[in-house]
C-alpha cells in the first residue's frame, strides 16, 4: 500500500464455535484467550505484549468460523509482528494454572454480555435461527462446558484444528522496506516469503479436511423468541429474515439494499422509525452469512410500551419496499456511499488484511476491491427489487425481544409482510 507507514499482520485460522461439540462449546474462544498467557518463545504475558511496547496494536477475536490473531505496527517492525502472531497460533504453552484463572475471566465476560441487552437480543435471535445445531451455539460457550475445559481439552483442540491447511498468513501495508527502490521492494517481499515459509512450512501435516454440519432451511412460519430481564429499562428487538450463503451473487445487490434500508441517517428505517415517528434512538440493519446459509436483520432499542408500534412500523417499511421497490435516486446514493465507504476503509492496512485474508481462508474466488466495485456498478434497481420480493416473505420472518415482560401472543400475530 502506498502512502502508509504501517503493516498489519494476521494469522487467520479457519475454526470457531461452529467446529465445536456441545461438551466443549466455547473452547475456540477459550483457546484464543489462553495463547496470550505465553508461548514457547514468549513465555509470559509481558513477553507476549512486546507489540504494545513497540507502539503497535495487538488483539485477536473468535467468531463462528474463524479465529484471527492480528496486529498493526510500523512497517519497520513487520518481522516482530509476524513472529508474535506465528507464536500465538502455533506454540501456546496452555498451562493449567493460567487456564484456571482465565476461566474466571471468561465467566465474567459472559456475565457482561448477559447485562448488555443489545448483545443478548442478537444472541437470542441467532440461536432461534439455528437451534440445536453447531452454527447456533454461543461463541463464548456455556458455563458447564467452560468449567469442564482443562489443559488437555485446549491442547487436543489446538492439535486438531490449528494445522497448516486451516491457516492463512496475511500482511498488508508498507511492504517496501521504507523505500521506493524497486530492488529493495523485491527483497522485502522475498524476505517475507522466506520467513513465512520457514516459520509455517515446518508445521508438518496440513491436517484433516473438515466436514461441517449442513444447515437445512425448513422454516414454514414466523418465529418469536423472548428473553425476560426484570431490570431492563428498554426493550431491544431484532427482526430478520433468512437470505443466502456467503458466496451468493445476490450479495452485491443486497449490500446496496441494506444501505438503503437500514444504515445511517439516509436509510428508510432511520427516517421513518426514528425521525418521523420518534420511536427509538438507535436502529440499524445488517447481514450475516456463512458457507451454507445467511440472514438479514434489523435491530432497534425502544421504550417497552412502544414495541408493538415499532414492530408495526418496521414491518410496514418492509412491506413498502417489497411492493413498490427502491428508486433510481436511492440506488445512486447507495452506490456512491458504498464506494466511498470502501475508499475510506481501504486506506487502513487492517481492513485490507481482513478483506483479502477472509476470502483466502474461506476458499472464495478472490475479488479485488476494483473487482468488487465493478460488481456494484452493474446492480440495477430491478435487481434489488427482485431480491426484496424473493426474500421478504412472511414464513421466514423472525423476531427476538429482550425486555422486562414475558412472551406476548400479539407480537407473533404482527409478523407478516
Amino acid at each position: 500500500m502506498n502512502g502508509v507507514n504501517s503493516v498489519a499482520t494476521s494469522v487467520m485460522v479457519g475454526v470457531g464455535s461452529r467446529y465445536e461439540t456441545s461438551s466443549i462449546n466455547g473452547v475456540s474462544h477459550f483457546l484464543e484467550h489462553m495463547v496470550f498467557k505465553g508461548t514457547k518463545k514468549y513465555p509470559t504475558t509481558d513477553d507476549v505484549n512486546i507489540i504494545e511496547r513497540a507502539g503497535g496494536l495487538q488483539n485477536a477475536y473468535t467468531d463462528i468460523d474463524i479465529t484471527n490473531y492480528h496486529n498493526k505496527v510500523l512497517s519497520t517492525d513487520w518481522e516482530l509482528a509476524l513472529d508474535i502472531n506465528k507464536e500465538l497460533a502455533t506454540k501456546p504453552l496452555l498451562e493449567q494454572k493460567h487456564i484456571d484463572k482465565e476461566r474466571d475471566v471468561i465467566l465474567e465476560e459472559m456475565k457482561r454480555y448477559e447485562d448488555e441487552p443489545s448483545a443478548k437480543v442478537g444472541e437470542a435471535f441467532h440461536s432461534m435461527m439455528y437451534p440445536k445445531t453447531s452454527l447456533g451455539r454461543r461463541i463464548i460457550g456455556e458455563v458447564e462446558s467452560l468449567k469442564a475445559a482443562d489443559a488437555n481439552t485446549l491442547r487436543a483442540y489446538h492439535d486438531q484444528w490449528y494445522t497448516p491447511g486451516k491457516m492463512v498468513v496475511v500482511l498488508a501495508g508498507d511492504l517496501r522496506g521504507n523505500t521506493t527502490n524497486t530492488t529493495n521492494n523485491t527483497n522485502t517481499t522475498n524476505r517475507i516469503l522466506e520467513k513465512t515459509e520457514k516459520w509455517f512450512g515446518s508445521l508438518g501435516n496440513p491436517g484433516e479436511v473438515s466436514t461441517l454440519e449442513k444447515i437445512k432451511e425448513n422454516q414454514t412460519k414466523p418465529q418469536l423468541s423472548v428473553v425476560t430481564k426484570p431490570d431492563a429499562q428498554q426493550a431491544h428487538i431484532t427482526i430478520g429474515i433468512r437470505t443466502f450463503a456467503r458466496n451468493s451473487d445476490d450479495r452485491f445487490a443486497w449490500n446496496l439494499f441494506n444501505l438503503i434500508m437500514g444504515v445511517s441517517f439516509t436509510s428508510r428505517l432511520f427516517k421513518e422509525v426514528r425521525e418521523k415517528r420518534g420511536l427509538c434512538y438507535h436502529i440499524r440493519s445488517g447481514a450475516d452469512a456463512w458457507q451454507d446459509v445467511g440472514y438479514w436483520s434489523i435491530y432497534a432499542g425502544v421504550a417497552t410500551d412502544k414495541v408493538t408500534q415499532t414492530t408495526q412500523a418496521i414491518l410496514a417499511e418492509l412491506e413498502k419496499v417489497k411492493d413498490t421497490g427502491v428508486t433510481e435516486d436511492e440506488l445512486k446514493v447507495a452506490r456512491k456511499r458504498l464506494k466511498t465507504m470502501l475508499a475510506f476503509k481501504s486506506e487502513d492496512p487492517e481492513f485490507l488484511n481482513e478483506y483479502y485474508g477472509r476470502q483466502e481462508l474461506y476458499g472464495d474466488p478472490v475479488l479485488t476491491l476494483t473487482d468488487y466495485i465493478k460488481k456494484i456498478e452493474t446492480v440495477t434497481k430491478e435487481d434489488i427489487n427482485r431480491l426484496a420480493r424473493k426474500y421478504l416473505v412472511t414464513k421466514t420472518l423472525n423476531m427476538a425481544v429482550v425486555w422486562n415482560r414475558t412472551r406476548q401472543e400479539k407480537l407473533e400475530k404482527l409478523l407478516k409482510v
